[in-house]
């Protein structure tokens, strides 16, 4: 008997196990073929992140805010470009980050702005109720209490260190997208996310 024709591309492989019906590779296959509601998902998991990561760089919640617009568009417009549909989360960062670093360049007199820790309270708030609606509010209190400081750490760090740093240790990417996205090379990303750490480690002890 012939195998039935697949419903769609996300459906094509019958021999391997279907993927969780909200992952990011089953989502992503869906939105390119045409789901807003699927792309939807994806932003109501990812807009809380996008907006801690885009602040952290640029320190301006207006710029924050439409940086992340701007990348959700940019994502939806382009997604069929997204070759695989696991590594989602990788490319959307990357999208975000190349935005804020090219602003931060062009608005290097906001660099000494304080940061505004109601704004990552906020963002913190959505990234943590997208991970999980049930989670202890004795625990989202203390992951703010711990943004709050973060931020006003960060503030004191040179903006070229700080952009490494919330792209490795935020946004987790590896040295060598660390490299494309900010056209350094690795040695040169090695270094200033030391740097990074090491200013922020010493400002961590002189608080505590």
């Amino acid at each position: 008997m012939p195998r039935p024709a697949p419903h769609s591309r996300y459906d094509a492989d019958m021999t391997t196990p279907a993927a969780p019906p909200h992952d990011d590779r089953y989502l992503v296959l869906r939105a390119q073929d045409g789901d807003i509601g699927a792309f939807e998902k994806l932003v109501d998991r990812y807009q809380g992140r996008l907006f801690r990561s885009a602040y952290m760089i640029v320190r301006n919640r207006q710029d924050s805010e439409d940086i992340v617009q701007e990348t959700l568009i940019q994502a939806w417009r382009s997604i069929h470009l997204v070759r695989e549909p696991a590594a989602f989360r990788g490319w959307l960062l990357r999208i975000c980050t190349n935005k804020a670093t090219s602003l931060m360049r062009k608005q290097q007199r906001r660099a000494t702005d304080p940061y505004d820790a109601e704004s990552l309270e906020t963002a913190s708030n959505t990234a943590q109720a997208s991970a999980n609606n049930t989670a202890d509010p004795a625990d989202s209190s203390e992951v703010n209490a711990q943004i709050k400081a973060l931020a006003e750490i960060l503030a004191s760090v040179p903006p070229n260190l700080r952009i490494v740093w919330v792209l490795r240790e935020i946004d987790e990417m590896t040295y060598e997208e660390i490299g494309q996205t900010l056209n350094l090379t690795v040695p040169t990303v090695r270094g200033r996310l030391a740097r990074a750490r090491s200013l922020v480690m010493r400002m961590m002890k002189e608080w505590s």
